[in-house]
């Protein structure tokens, strides 16, 4: 498959499909023929039929799974809205890369390799443990200049695209998205506020912690943000507040859809770079899983705008692809019941009708 480049997609020389509903419906063929009752494991089963149409194949793949967490500064940190400065993120980028972090000792425990990219640390050093795709040293403060420039937020999405690539030459059949930056929330709150249209307080949320009076600074640097301009297409809104790690997750979402990968959902953050991928790329979010509904408020707002059905409410905020790893334990559960319990027919009872 040949590698494609982020600027045919703004040029709209390229187009997805959406996902076979034939494959869909032959897997929900084989849950119905499982000795249960119809739709037994409900969304779990949505999910199956979703994955087996995306890979093209009656039975999924969840073994062979990749976790990127797409490392990033955000120049907003200026404005006191972190409880943390920005050195923290070179710091979790080299031990997400380690895997030693929460998400780290899960992924590992699960065979998920993981990977954990520099795509715009602050630091003019490599950063160990990481792969170095840095397209520059942070983005800047968004309330006195544009975060990046529409080149840079090219280079960032063609990051998250190739990594897409490169995982499916590799023979990963699934993805999960991850990320880790401190600010990034500030930014992904904006971001969302243009893209679905809303305020700061239905869009901004404590991120990682914050006290009364740093949320209250958050929420004020969010409205400043938002009464800056008037109907910005969405690489605009990307350009002007969003960060390189969020970029670089848009192009794994967009990568996903060309490339024919699942690609599964964290949190708010990964949310939001995906909402911006299917508004540049129609289709996109047919090829993505929900895992969980985080504690940010706006998360519920953008479950709904892509239409995914996340299964785990556990109010989480950890990030780096967290609530992704979750998901594929339960999936891997399921899958045992998929693939070994006995039929209907084989059980002595009669096969349930599907109304």
């Amino acid at each position: 498959m040949e590698k494609c480049k982020f600027e045919d997609i703004l040029e709209n020389k390229i187009t997805v499909d959406p996902i076979s509903k034939e494959m869909a419906d032959r897997v929900k063929n084989n849950w119905d023929r499982v000795s249960k009752p119809i739709n037994g494991f409900g969304k779990f089963e949505d999910i199956f039929c979703q994955i087996g149409a995306i890979q093209g194949q009656e039975y999924p793949d969840l073994n062979n799974a990749r976790l990127v967490v797409f490392c990033g500064d955000h120049g907003i940190v200026e404005e006191g809205v972190t409880q943390t400065d920005q050195s923290i993120t070179a710091i979790c980028a080299s031990t997400i890369g380690q895997g030693l972090t929460t998400t780290g000792v899960m992924a590992k425990s699960l065979g998920i390799d993981l990977v954990s990219v520099d795509v715009g640390i602050n630091s003019r050093e490599k950063i160990e443990n990481t792969v170095d795709k840095k397209v520059k040293p942070g983005t800047k403060n968004f309330l006195k200049e544009p975060a990046m420039t529409v080149e840079e937020f090219i280079k960032a999405v063609q990051v998250g695209m190739d990594i897409a690539y490169s995982s499916k030459e590799e023979g990963y059949k699934m993805l999960l998205m991850g990320e880790m930056g401190i600010g990034n929330t500030t930014s992904a709150a904006v971001m969302a506020g243009y893209l679905l249209q809303q305020n700061a307080e239905a869009v901004t949320g404590r991120g990682a912690g914050l006290s009364d009076d740093g949320f209250s600074r958050k929420r004020a640097v969010v409205s400043m943000a938002l009464s800056m301009y008037r109907d910005l297409s969405p690489l605009e809104i990307c350009v002007n507040f969003g960060g390189l790690e969020l970029a670089a997750l848009t192009g794994l979402v967009i990568g996903g859809a060309i490339y024919h990968i699942p690609v599964v959902l964290d949190g708010m953050l990964s949310m939001v770079s995906a909402l911006v991928a299917e508004r540049l790329l129609t289709n996109s979010k047919d090829y993505l899983i929900g895992s969980h509904k985080s504690a940010e408020m706006v998360t519920e707002k953008l479950i709904k705008k892509l239409g995914v059905n996340p299964v785990i409410h556990g109010d989480m905020a950890l990030g780096e692809g967290s609530g992704a790893v979750l998901l594929v334990s339960l999936l891997r559960q399921v899958d045992v019941a998929y693939g070994k319990a006995i039929r209907f027919g084989d059980s002595g009872v009669d096969q349930y009708q599907r109304f």
